[in-house]
Formats: structure tokens, sequence, C-alpha cells
């Protein structure tokens, strides 16, 4: 951390000198990129260079009067630890008195009269954008564009951008051929009264061409814009795909250097004619300034979020067999962690880390993990986002460990928590155990009619823990995609924000949680597939009836749950889950392996069948 510090107060100040140069108040350094990744490649991880907080979320502001970092709850420990507070003060979004970056604009203007913010349109949103420009209410103020990234100017050691290999997926696992997929867009864009559709975000983009890469971290994509006009797709890739793949795709798919993508999107703006079609939230304000002022945009969420979002059949079988070689892994890493426990033998998280990873490597298929493995004990369960797993934390006997892991397999992205107890626990851990799991029980069961967004299924979760005052900061569940991103729209379950309904076919994940600095925390997640549920009586409107059918499985720890909190149908839940797991899972282990889950899968009163 010295050493961060010591190169962190040189960029700082080299940046200052910079921003006088540009006549500009504060600059944005936002934690996004120029496709608005959530995992950004090393190259563009500005933020953390300047900041020394690796977060996957949270903005920073410079000021050389003081600069500034806001994060939100999943944070805020970990942002204690990374941030130097002696150079930047740390804003923990959701806290009373705090403000957003948008808010603290506000009150920068407020004392300044006015204030000039520099900002690298490549990586702000349009959304974005105009959030921060209705802070600004003084027509003194400005947000000012400025082409050449700051941070890249005093980031003496920046990786080079990625530039790693394109393959193709067989239509096997994808379910639908690119012309499918490009006719699909068209109509939208038909519908829309849209000439041109311009796609910056990788997971759009490796959907619709069927294409995958690795050029970020723990998702298979690869780094490109998309142009989809009403006769062709061009494709601006920093790498081209092998040639019998080109090929194939000649007719569908043009590739062009990535460089090139600033010049088309140029000449297009000139031309200023028909209807682009831009996604606020997908877009970069770069792409918005290379049109023509006076081109017409058509500013909606683009239509592959909502075809992706809904998975076919083949996506939903190739998620299936992804979870269940997945369960597979964590089934056998948790019994190899209890073996190692009780012959004595010292495992720290890291060791944890690398036990599980081992496990799913084995796997047929495996690709990568989905995300850093966070495998927290103890106190360390509290952080939200825990970073990397750490070798000099050992696992100790009555603390829980809280591992929330996931992979990326052939066709299929996974992504599960469990929390465990090594030895015996407290009856306050148990409680509170009890309490998340009942809210993860609790929407798992519910049925809803078509039409049911996520925030209305947000409150099922929290029930039982806001009935005992307790409640988590983050949402209750994200989308996931299919072999792509762990983190997808735009259905999600939270207590505010957009409110897509579920559809069939929609992945979506259940995790509650609860987290207490120096306790610790419990999260139970499980991944499910919306599905229909024709035992429900019809509706006289003629909308379904709609369920939670469960990916993941993995058995719960039994040791932890108070069962005089659960309800008969939450047992019975749980029964039925655990015979699932049991008929699924049991044919792929060892006898070893087999005969410890059918120990962890029974429930008192509750017969699990063999």
């Amino acid at each position: 951390m010295a050493d961060l510090g010591i190169s962190l107060s040189g960029r700082l100040e080299a940046m200052y000198q910079l921003m006088k140069n540009a006549q500009v108040d504060a600059y944005l350094v936002l934690s996004s990129d120029a496709h608005l990744n959530e995992y950004t490649p090393e190259y563009s991880r500005r933020r953390t260079a300047i900041t020394g907080f690796r977060g996957s979320a949270g903005d920073a502001l410079i000021c050389p009067e003081g600069n500034h970092i806001f994060v939100d709850s999943r944070y805020y420990l970990q942002a204690d630890e990374e941030v130097d507070s002696t150079k930047f003060r740390v804003h923990k979004l959701g806290l009373s008195g705090e403000h957003t970056l948008s808010q603290w604009l506000t009150e920068m203007e407020r004392e300044r009269g006015s204030i000039r913010v520099g900002f690298d349109p490549f990586v702000v949103s349009t959304q974005a954008h105009a959030a921060y420009s209705e802070a600004l209410r003084s027509p003194d103020s400005e947000l000012v564009p400025i082409d050449a990234n700051l941070v890249d100017a005093v980031w003496e050691d920046q990786p080079v951008p990625p530039s790693n290999p394109i393959y193709a997926l067989l239509e096997a696992v994808t379910g639908s051929s690119v012309a499918e997929k490009l006719s699909n867009v068209r109509k939208e864009m038909v519908e829309a009264g849209v000439d041109l559709l311009v796609l910056t975000k990788l997971d759009e983009i490796a959907w619709v061409t069927n294409l995958r890469g690795s050029d970020i971290a723990f998702n298979p994509v690869f780094e490109a814009y998309l142009v989809i006009d009403m006769e062709r797709a061009t494709c601006f890739a920093r790498t081209t795909p092998p040639r019998e793949v080109e090929n194939a795709l000649n007719s569908l798919v043009e590739f062009q250097p990535y460089e090139a993508y600033v010049e088309s999107m140029k000449q297009a703006g000139a031309k200023a004619s028909g209807t682009v079609w831009l996604d606020p939230s997908g877009t970069t304000m770069a792409t918005r300034l290379l049109l023509n002022a006076e081109q017409k945009i058509h500013e909606k969420p683009n239509p592959v979020v909502l075809l992706k979002a809904i998975k076919n059949d083949a996506e939903i079988a190739a998620s299936r067999e992804s979870h269940r070689h997945a369960a597979a892994a964590k089934i056998r890493s948790f019994k190899g962690l209890e073996d190692k426990m009780r012959s004595g033998q010292k495992v720290s998280e890291l060791d944890y880390s690398h036990l599980l990873h081992e496990e799913y490597s084995s796997e047929d298929g495996f690709y990568d993990l989905s995300f850093t493995t966070i495998a927290a004990a103890g106190v360390n369960g509290a952080i939200v986002h825990y970073a990397d797993a750490n070798p000099d934390v050992l696992l100790r006997d009555g603390e829980m460990l809280l591992v929330d892991s996931g992979v990326q397999m052939l066709g299929g992205t996974t992504d599960d928590t469990r929390t465990v107890i090594l030895g015996t626990p407290t009856q306050r851990q148990k409680q509170v155990y009890t309490l998340v799991l009942r809210g993860h029980i609790n929407l798992a069961m519910q049925r809803f009619p078509e039409g049911t967004g996520g925030i209305a299924l947000d409150a099922l979760a929290r029930t039982h823990l806001w009935n005992s005052g307790l409640d988590y900061g983050h949402g209750t569940g994200h989308g996931v995609g299919a072999f792509l991103n762990v983190h997808e729209g735009p259905q999600r379950i939270a207590p505010r924000g957009a409110d897509e309904p579920m559809k069939v076919g929609m992945i979506v994940s259940n995790e509650p949680g609860y987290y207490e600095a120096g306790w610790g925390g419990v999260r139970l997640e499980n991944l499910y597939v919306v599905a229909t549920d024709d035992e429900m009586p019809a509706q006289p409107d003629g909308k379904r009836w709609l369920r939670l059918d469960p990916l993941t499985l993995i058995p719960f720890d039994t040791s932890l749950i108070d069962w005089e909190q659960l309800s008969n149908a939450e047992r019975l839940w749980l029964g039925g889950y655990h015979q699932e797991v049991w008929d699924t899972i049991s044919p792929m282990l060892g006898d070893e392996d087999r005969q410890w889950l059918w120990e962890k899968c029974q429930l008192p009163g509750i017969s699990i069948s063999a």
C-alpha cells in the first residue's frame, strides 16, 4: 500500500497540472471503459490507477482542493481498506447525509458559482452525461469533453489493450443463427423507424455475432463495436476471427479494424440522414459527439438487450449442463475442505479458493471463472464484494465461510453463493442464516402472473429479515448471460430502479443476505430460469402464471438452520430442492463424495429417497 500511495501522489499531482492546462476545475474518473464493461480490461482500470480502489463499481472526482470517491454499500468496507483517506473523501452512498456524484457537482457549483468539469467522452454513457449536465444549474458551468484521457497521460505503466483470438460458437449451443438474430434486430429497427443501430457493449456484440473471445477477464467477449444497417453489419474489432469463420459470416458481418470506428461514425454523422439508434445506458458520449449535431437520434434501450435476455431452449439446456458441472465441483470442494480441517491441516482463504478452482477446472467444458471467487472467512464475510482470498487468513472452527463463485462453461454461465459453518455454529449464526434462507425460499416458492417486475418480488426475500429489524444493501437478483456476462439486464430483482417484467426464459439470481462489520456475513444465492406454471388455475385475462425453476443444485448447510423458524411449506420446499440436488448431482460423484452429499441433503422429518 505504501508503494501504491507514493505512485498515487505523483499521478495526482500530474493530473492537477493537466487539469490546469485544460482549464477544468474537476475531472471525472469513472469505473467504466469505452464499452461500459462491469469488468474492465487492465488498460482501462483508470479509476483504480488514480485512487487505489479495486471495486468493480464506484466513481471518482478529481479536484485539486480535495478528491472524492463514491461507492455503494457493497464496497463500504473495501473502500475503507483500499482508499487513502488523506487523498480522497469516501462518499458511502445510501448513508444519511452522503451525496451522489451528481449531487456533489451541484454542491460544488453552489459554492463556486460555476464549475468546468472535464471528462473523457469515450467512457461516459449518454445517460450519465445527461445526469451530470442536469446537476450543473448555472449557465456558466460546463461539462468539457477531453478526448485524450488524463489518467492515461499520467499512468506510467499502463498496460496495452488486449488483442486475443476470436472464435465462433456452434448453433447447437446458441440455438439461433447470426442471420436469424440480425433479422430479428432489423425487425425491431423497422418498427422503431431507425436506419442505423450502434452497439458498443461487448456482450451484445458477442451475442449477435455468435462469436466469443477473451479480452475481458471472466467474460468470454472481445473488444469491438458493431454497426447494423438494413443491408449489412460492420464489426470493428481489434482482432479478426479465423478466415473460415470470417468467410462463413461474409454475407452477414463485415470486419474492419477497431480504430476505423471513429472515422466511420464521422462519415455517418456527416450525412445526418435517417435515424440512428443509440441506447442511452449502453452508448458513450464519444459516439454521440462523432455524429452530426442535427442527426436524428432514437434514444431507447436497444433491441438486443431483451432478445439476449430471453434464452432459447438450446441456451437453457446448455446452462443446465453448466450448472450441473459447477455444482459437482463445488460440492467436492466443500467435502475436500472438511477433510482437510478434520485432519488438522491449516487452510487459508486462498487455499480453499485454489481447491475450488482445481475442482472447477477438472470438469468437462470448463472455460474460466465467471468472476473472482469470493472466499470470505469470518468477519471478511461482511465485505459484500470481498476481493482476493487472503493467504494469511486461516479458516477457523466456529467461523462461517462465505463462498460466492461461478464458472464459464461452453454455453453457460454460473453464479452461486453458499455460506457454510466450520465446526459448531452459534445460536446467532443459526438465527441469521435461517432468516436469510427463509427469504431465499420465500422468493423461490412464489408463483406470479406475467407482467410482474422485480420490485414486487424483491420484498419477498426481505420479509423475514425486515420483521427482525435486519436488511441488506444490495439488490436481490440480477440477470445472467448464456456463456456471456455474469451480470446482465434488463431484468433485476431490487427495491427500486427499472422494473422490467419477468419473462419466460430469463435467468435471474436469488441472493438475499445479511452483513455486519466485525461479525461476518451470510449470502445464499441460486440462479433460476423463469418458466410457466401450468398447475395454477387460468387467469380470466389470459395471463400465464410464472415460477422460478432452479438451475443451481447445491445443498444448503443444514447445520446452520434453526429448524424451529421454518414453516412446514419452507421445509417441504427445501426437501424437494435437496431431493433434486441428490437426483441430479449424485451420479456425477465418486463414492466418498456421493456419501458426503447424501449426508448433507438429509433434513429432519423430511425423507430424501436414494
